[in-house]
């Protein structure tokens, strides 16, 4: 799953890190990673056939409107992807990170491959 994903939320917003950025990281940018979700348990030990997880992903930019505006370009194009099925868990959270000087905004997502 992490593949496919990490690849559509590039497609959207092309600097794109799992877990965490790099220094100067170039803005927009966007970071990912997995926060929990369910387990699949099964009776005959085999490997489950579905991954699935909680997944935040969070958006920066020096612009306070952007990353609402990024956030909602990619919650429509994540919904419509033809092998993931994400589902946004809750609604958007904005922040604002004063030792970067960077607007946010994140939200989580329901995701399963």
């Amino acid at each position: 799953m992490d593949e496919p994903l990490h690849a559509a939320i590039a497609a959207v917003i092309p600097n794109c890190y799992g877990t965490v950025a790099p220094a100067n990281a170039p803005e927009p940018y966007v970071i990912w990673q997995r926060i929990g979700g369910n387990a699949a348990e099964y009776l005959d030990n085999e490997d489950p056939q579905v991954d699935e997880a909680l997944v935040q992903v969070e958006i920066f930019d020096s612009d306070i409107l952007a990353p609402k505006a990024l956030m909602k370009a990619l919650t429509t194009a994540l919904r419509g992807h033809p092998d993931l099925t994400v589902r946004p868990d809750g609604g958007l959270r904005d922040d604002y990170d004063h030792d970067m000087q960077l607007f946010s905004a994140a939200r989580d997502f329901n995701v399963s491959f």
